[in-house]
C-alpha cells in the first residue's frame, strides 16, 4: 500500500521499514506484517523514567565537562525551540527540542551516553508526534524550562540543575512522583 501510495519501489520502502524497525518504532510479528509500536500511557512511563534518569546524567557530566561557551549553545537552541512553539510550528519545536537535549548530552563528553540518547530521542520525537496527532495537543511541554536548566548549568548547582530537568519532562511523559525514581544523592556525588 506504502509503494501504491508514494508512487516508488518497493527497495526504499523495505528499507524505511527496516530502518524504523531497528530504531523500535516498527514490531515484526512472524509470517504476518509489520505494525507501529503503540504509544500509551505506560510506553509514555517507561520512556520518560528512562529520559529523566538519562537526561539528568547528561546534565551532570556537562556541568563537569561543559564551558560557558557550549551553555551559550544552547541557549541558542532554546531560543529556537521557543520561537517555533510561538510560531505554532509544533514540529520545528519538536526537532529543536531535541537538539537542544542532544547537544546537552555532547557536551557531557560520554559517547556511550550519546548513543543511547539518540535513540531515546527518536522514541521521544515519535511519541510526541504521537500525542499531537491524537490528542491535539499543541503544548507538549514548556520549552521555557530550557532557561532554567541553561541557568543552572552556568551556576554548576547540580540540585538546580536535577530539578529544572525533572521538572521539564514529568509532565509530557505523565510521571508524578519524580522522586521515587532518581536517587538525586548519587547524581549529586557523581557530580562533586
Amino acid at each position: 500500500k506504502i509503494v501504491e501510495q508514494l508512487g516508488v519501489s518497493r527497495t526504499p520502502v523495505r528499507e524505511a521499514v527496516r530502518r524504523l524497525a531497528g530504531d523500535g518504532l516498527i514490531v515484526f510479528t512472524p509470517n504476518k506484517s509489520a505494525e507501529v509500536i503503540t504509544v500509551d500511557a505506560k510506553f509514555k512511563r517507561d520512556l520518560g523514567t528512562v529520559r529523566i534518569t538519562t537526561d539528568c546524567l547528561s546534565a551532570v557530566l556537562a556541568m563537569q565537562n561543559g564551558s560557558n561557551a557550549d551553555f551559550e549553545a544552547l541557549r541558542v537552541l532554546s531560543g529556537q525551540c521557543i520561537e517555533a512553539q510561538l510560531a505554532g510550528d509544533i514540529h520545528s519545536r519538536i526537532r529543536f527540542d531535541s537538539a537542544f537535549h542532544m547537544k546537552l548530552v555532547e557536551i557531557s563528553g560520554n559517547t556511550l551516553l550519546v548513543e543511547i540518547q539518540k535513540n531515546l530521542y527518536v522514541k521521544s520525537q515519535f511519541a510526541q508526534t504521537h500525542t499531537l496527532v491524537k490528542k491535539k495537543e499543541t503544548d507538549l511541554c514548556d520549552v521555557r524550562q530550557h532557561e532554567e536548566i541553561i541557568d543552572a548549568l552556568f551556576a554548576r548547582d547540580a540540585g538546580r540543575v536535577l530539578a529544572a530537568i525533572k521538572k521539564h519532562l514529568v509532565t509530557f511523559y505523565e510521571i508524578e512522583d519524580t522522586g521515587v525514581l532518581l536517587p538525586d544523592d548519587l547524581f549529586r556525588e557523581v557530580a562533586r
